[in-house]
């Protein structure tokens, strides 16, 4: 491995590392709707499965997808 490829698997470590910590943090929470969490992107409601495997989580699956893209 050459030092651009050190570079390349540093960078590549890093963002899973700052992704992985964003995942972490315990945010304030989906916003509600008649009492059913809500997705502050789309609006759609979020799934309890979600819910219960991403604590906190305020984006479904599919607005938390392109957020890790962008």
């Amino acid at each position: 491995m050459d030092e651009a490829d050190y570079a390349q698997n540093y960078e590549t470590m890093d963002r899973a590392v700052a992704l992985a910590a964003r995942h972490r943090r315990p945010g304030p929470g989906a916003p509600t709707v008649d009492g059913v969490p809500v997705c502050r992107e789309c609006g759609d409601p979020i799934p309890p499965a979600r819910l219960q495997a991403v604590p906190g989580c305020d984006l479904c699956r599919d607005c938390q997808a392109e957020a890790d893209r962008a």
